[in-house]
């Protein structure tokens, strides 16, 4: 093993709780001289990411010294969980040390799997990611809507500002490329149209109502074409059974619960436009003669 890697003597700790916490893998960062690291390594010398299987939502974080006295960052992370981040785009720190650290520990090659499949983006990763960034999308749209109804052109402007965002992750993602944080640029360097609408908004002559309201009849063309191809995701659990789903199992959904509250508002903007259908059914446990709405997909 080369000198700068990290010594495997330094993982018997790991190897000791292994059945414990059911690791299945580790990968290693090592902090870089003269170069800003990030706030995961921090003042550390190495960060350990440790992928483990105990369906948890949660980090579990220690802080150790080694026998060379070198300082060790050691953060425990459900897989799901790790999956769940790269999804959402949340904790990217992380997701990059996943990516660009050195293999450790590989329970059945499971770890390079899983990096591959998140370096490919590759279905159905980018199928929930783009649904997440357009529900995102539709949500600020009809909230800058709302804003301009009530003559509040600033805060229309802010929440069509940030749909314009996640509109930009959705030209990304269709294209397989992963959204990074510093998404503009990404967009500007492939040229896509989404920047002149960004341009635009940002650095237009016009008045920021005038900015605003030709920016939104861009994205009400936006909803309406990109609605059915976006949705994909939804469309294909509602067509995993024949019985209509209740609001409530589809926001449970493995497939569709990292999309949580947003869900209902864009399930009854696909029956308005009339994508999917609703079906009203009598429950006998409820009082008071109540139905509940259940939806579903001819398939």
């Amino acid at each position: 093993m080369k000198e700068d890697n990290v010594e495997l003597t330094n993982l018997s700790f790991l190897h000791a709780q292994s059945n414990h916490r059911k690791i299945i893998g580790a990968v290693a960062s090592k902090s870089q001289n003269q170069q800003f690291n990030g706030s995961l390594l921090h003042d550390f010398e190495v960060l350990i990411i440790v992928v483990c299987s105990y369906h948890e939502q949660v980090e579990i974080i220690e802080h150790r010294i080694d026998g060379s006295n070198t300082h060790v960052q050691v953060i425990y992370v459900d897989q799901d969980m790790l999956e769940h981040c790269m999804i959402t785009g949340d904790n990217r720190m992380m997701i990059e040390h996943f990516l660009n650290g050195e293999l450790l520990w590989d329970t059945d090659e499971q770890i390079d799997k899983l990096r591959q499949q998140f370096m490919h983006f590759s279905s159905p990763l980018r199928e929930r990611r783009i649904f997440l960034e357009f529900t995102h999308f539709l949500t600020l749209y009809v909230e800058a809507k709302h804003y301009m109804k009530q003559n509040q052109v600033m805060d229309a402007y802010n929440s069509i500002f940030q749909a314009l965002q996640h509109w930009a992750r959705i030209d990304l993602s269709e294209k397989g490329i992963y959204p990074e944080s510093a998404v503009w640029e990404q967009v500007r360097t492939l040229k896509l149209d989404v920047y002149k609408l960004y341009e635009q908004l940002a650095f237009s002559v016009e008045t920021m109502e005038q900015r605003v309201e030709l920016v939104l009849l861009a994205c009400e063309f936006s909803v309406m074409s990109k609605m059915r191809e976006c949705s994909s995701i939804l469309f294909q659990v509602l067509r995993s059974r024949k019985q209509p789903w209740s609001v409530k199992e589809l926001v449970q959904h493995p497939d569709l619960s990292h999309v949580g509250n947003m869900l209902p508002m864009v399930i009854r903007k696909l029956v308005y436009r009339s994508l999917i259908n609703e079906v009203v059914s009598w429950r006998p446990e409820q009082a008071g003669g109540e139905r509940e709405i259940r939806y579903w997909l001819n398939r």
